[in-house]
């Protein structure tokens, strides 16, 4: 729709897309071989640490719940934003 109306952002970002297919295409048998040599089966993160599947889906949702947090956080009482850039955040009419 963008290269339609004539964004010039996604006329580059659609030919970027074309010329990494065609390369891509182009490369492919050349390359067969590499991709071919040394598959390593299903590599998940509970194989590769060696822990239980449980305690991995655990670990995940409790490390989103805390970046999450902290997001919400730094947008509010900590003014991360304020403090870096010293300016107001968006939505903060205290001063």
């Amino acid at each position: 729709m963008a290269v339609a109306i004539g964004k010039i952002d996604a006329l580059l970002f659609a030919v970027g897309i074309l010329a990494g297919i065609f390369l891509f295409g182009v490369t492919v048998p050349h390359i067969t071989s590499f991709n071919l040599s040394g598959h390593l089966g299903t590599l998940t993160i509970p194989t590769w640490l060696n822990l239980n599947t449980g305690i991995v889906v655990l670990a995940v949702v409790v490390l989103a719940i805390v970046a999450f947090w902290a997001a919400e956080k730094s947008e509010g009482p900590w003014n991360v934003f304020a403090r870096l850039y010293g300016k107001q955040s968006k939505g903060d009419e205290r001063r």
